[in-house]
């Protein structure tokens, strides 16, 4: 019976898991010396401060000639969220300094703005908002599932209000990334 036990042995010979966690422990303190990860957390965090009590965010919405009632103001603060951490995990590489940078915001969205972080964390925006970041016209498509989170499918107004968010948030992290690693 103790024959189909089988022990997990990180430096056993052939074990190609003890050998990643020892490239990511290196790649971890390169990243770390360099400065890079820091400058990823930062980004996180200030995209939180962005996503989370921004007025600029509620400035686009109202170019759109949307006065936002609280529930659809929630809606695009948590598009923003997803739209920010879509984008890092795209601009930001290797995927360590994208994952840094989500828990950096995580992090100072817990810590500072929880009421908000509790209405968003169950995840079920989330959900749809990742469906729609897969489809061919993601941009499109992300503004159809915010129109559809705020009870409006067939408003066209919303969905290029969630579009345009979705693609402002893309933009914003390129720019941000490429201003805090210039040289």
């Amino acid at each position: 019976m103790d024959s189909d036990i089988k022990i997990f042995a990180p430096d056993a010979p052939g074990n190609a898991a003890g050998e990643d966690l020892e490239s990511l422990a290196a790649q971890t303190e390169a990243l770390r010396e360099s400065g890079i990860l820091d400058r990823a957390k930062r980004l996180g965090r200030e995209l939180a401060g962005y996503c989370a009590q921004s007025p600029e965010l509620l400035a686009l919405a109202q170019s759109f000639g949307f006065a936002l009632a609280p529930q659809r103001e929630q809606q695009l603060h948590v598009l923003m969220v997803f739209s920010s951490q879509y984008a890092l995990r795209v601009v930001l590489q290797p995927k360590l300094l994208a994952e840094a940078s989500i828990t950096a915001m995580n992090n100072y969205l817990i810590n500072h703005a929880k009421a908000f972080w509790d209405t968003i964390s169950d995840g079920s925006a989330f959900t749809q908002y990742l469906l729609a970041a897969q489809a061919p016209s993601a941009r499109a498509a992300m503004g159809e599932a915010f129109a559809h989170i705020c009870g409006q499918e067939d408003n066209p107004d919303l969905r290029a209000l969630g579009a345009t968010v979705f693609h402002t948030a893309v933009e914003l992290v390129q720019a941000k990334w490429e201003e805090a690693t210039a040289p």
